[in-house]
């Protein structure tokens, strides 16, 4: 007498594994990681300098602002209106300010934030370019 019973599946009774769960999860899983991985402490506008034959690297304590086409202008990647950059100048009382604009921004827009670093006491103001190779 055989008490144990041999168990045979059918068909439509196998046992399977049912990876779309896992792979629904992993997804997700790598995806968060990927935004972790690409997330930077500084938000940066896409700036392309113009080329200029000369210039020179410098080492300086300064206010860097970013101007885009449009004339909004960014500090250390966030936006700031005009007032907002008097007040840091003053708080902070640069000896240089570099300027970084798109090479398509309207020269009012420079001329706009040139003019406000001079009325607050900067004397030194750098428009930055990048070198041609």
């Amino acid at each position: 007498m055989n008490l144990r019973k041999k168990l045979r599946f059918r068909e439509e009774e196998r046992v399977y594994i049912d990876v779309v769960p896992l792979v629904d999860t992993l997804l997700a899983v790598f995806l968060f990681l990927a935004i972790l991985a690409f997330q930077s402490p500084e938000t940066f506008i896409a700036i392309k300098l113009p080329f200029a034959e000369t210039g020179e690297s410098m080492q300086i304590k300064s206010i860097k602002i970013q101007i885009d086409t449009e004339g909004k202008m960014r500090v250390k990647g966030k936006p700031i209106s005009e007032e907002e950059l008097v007040k840091m100048i003053k708080d902070i009382k640069p000896s240089h300010i570099i300027l970084e604009a798109d090479e398509n921004t309207k020269h009012k827009f420079v001329v706009k934030v040139m003019d406000i670093a001079r009325k607050n006491g900067v004397e030194n103001i750098v428009i930055a370019v990048k070198k041609k190779r």
